[in-house]
């Protein structure tokens, strides 16, 4: 189709309305989560009901089954004294979140009028997918629109490990072909050797107080092995360490650092370490800065000029066409943006990224009055990871609909974008996995792509989870 009958095509679709409206679009509504109400059942089931009837439309068809259903809609309500919130969230049959809206109220005599106002947003959220989706199946799809591919592998290997893991980091390779992997879980820090299968080489326990929050690796000495460097938090003070392989073991070469630490490819050039620092209000203080050896210490250098929202975890820079260096930043919400190098916003995703359910505890006493508790969880995001060829690998984390807590996830795939200085192009996705990603590392020697998934969290004292690696060779 030349660019002539694609106008063409155009104009008569916009003039006509004519969109090729297919049947409409089967809903399932269940039941939500309630908390906080004396009558937990009769609130499920009057937020169920209403919103069957309010969410209705031409466009709309609402069932009372979730089998085969296109699209299902889930949710939350929560009562604090008086005051209640709604959440809700659509997905459809592939599990892509399709709509999401929230709304509350003062008393709970408000509930029928503020089910109202959600399926009046659910349903705007839902039209416009439907709309996006029709204008597809018209004469323009085959020319215009491309399918995104879910990324093919033409090899995948699954090893089982110990305990619920946070963190991921790559070694060497060594002569023998195994890989050197260093995990972490929230008071752990492990060396693997990974071939065929993993073999644990040592294993470094840390002390109750302690609490590990993230593992790189970087060559800071330049003597071709790479250091481990470990964040780590002794109750709320930076106390960061450095390891070295020493062959069976690993050994501790500095400790009580002050910094946060990050490894970032960045732009798809030279792997650096880079680090921030905590102070008694800030979570995160100063700029992101380059980490070097200072004789036998460390020092930051080279602060990066980022946006105001980006801190150590959250950020990566990418190359345009014409060498123009970009920052991009998963925003508080799991937004992607993209800026340029004077600090504007050039691009936005469209549905949101990461999610962790790494943290640490700071205390708050404002923080009291809210939630009952002197303490506030600070949540890292995940990495934004580039590839030498530019492109840039984010995962996405998905909660559970039926979980109040948002930092609790079910579900992850992966993504491979795109730059073109103007538009983020997806490339391709990990077809969903029903496990969290805590962590993940891609091996640009090997083209390998390692996802640290959880099998099982850890539940109290003597149940402490299952976690697995996944690894898959990019073509």
């Amino acid at each position: 189709m030349n660019a002539r009958n694609i106008f063409a095509t155009l104009i008569f679709v916009l003039i006509t309305g004519n969109f090729a409206w297919s049947a409409p679009v089967t809903t399932y509504i269940a039941e939500f989560s309630v908390s906080g109400a004396t009558k937990p059942e009769e609130v499920k089931a009057t937020i169920q009901n209403l919103l069957l009837s309010r969410i209705a439309s031409d466009k709309i068809a609402t069932v009372n089954k979730s089998e085969g259903v296109q699209i299902k809609v889930s949710g939350s309500y929560l009562l604090s004294g008086k005051v209640f919130s709604l959440d809700a969230v659509a997905v459809n049959s592939a599990g892509t979140v399709v709509a999401r809206a929230f709304t509350q109220g003062k008393s709970p005599d408000e509930l029928i009028p503020a089910v109202g106002t959600l399926a009046k947003a659910l349903s705007d959220e839902i039209n416009k997918s439907i709309a996006a989706i029709s204008l597809q199946t018209t004469t323009l799809t085959t020319d215009v629109i491309k399918p995104i591919p879910t990324l093919h592998a033409t090899g995948q290997l699954i090893l089982k490990m110990e305990d619920a893991l946070s963190g991921l980091a790559i070694g060497r390779t060594l002569s023998s072909g195994e890989r050197e992997l260093f995990v972490v879980g929230n008071r752990t820090l492990r060396y693997y050797r990974q071939g065929t299968d993993l073999k644990l080489i040592s294993k470094i326990p840390y002390k109750v107080y302690e609490r590990v929050i993230s593992v790189d690796t970087a060559d800071l000495d330049k003597d071709n092995i790479p250091e481990i460097y470990v964040t780590v938090l002794n109750g709320e003070k930076l106390a960061s360490q450095v390891w070295v392989v020493d062959g069976a073991s690993l050994k501790q070469v500095a400790g009580a650092l002050p910094y946060f630490f990050r490894a970032v490819t960045i732009a798809g050039g030279t792997k650096r370490l880079y680090g921030q620092q905590m102070s008694g209000n800030k979570d995160f203080s100063g700029d992101v800065s380059e980490v070097v050896k200072n004789g036998e210490g460390y020092k930051l250098i080279n602060p990066l000029k980022l946006p105001k929202l980006a801190y150590l975890y959250n950020f990566n820079l990418l190359k345009n066409a014409k060498g123009e260096t970009n920052p991009v930043v998963i925003d508080k919400g799991g937004f992607l943006k993209v800026y340029s190098e004077k600090g504007d916003e050039l691009w936005k995703s469209s549905e949101e990224f990461s999610g962790s359910e790494t943290y640490f505890n700071r205390t708050d006493l404002d923080n009291l009055r809210t939630t009952g508790s002197t303490y506030r969880q600070v949540h890292l995001d995940q990495r934004i990871v580039m590839k030498a060829n530019g492109e840039m690998l984010v995962p996405k984390n998905t909660a559970s609909w039926y979980m109040l807590n948002k930092h609790y996830y079910a579900n992850n795939s992966l993504f491979c974008f795109s730059w073109d200085g103007i538009n983020m192009e997806e490339k391709w996705h990990t077809n969903k996995s029903d496990f969290y990603l805590a962590d993940f590392g891609y091996d640009e020697n090997s083209r390998e792509l390692l996802m640290l998934e959880v099998v099982s969290k850890e539940e109290g004292i003597f149940d402490k989870g299952a976690s697995r690696l996944v690894i898959r060779k990019i073509d």
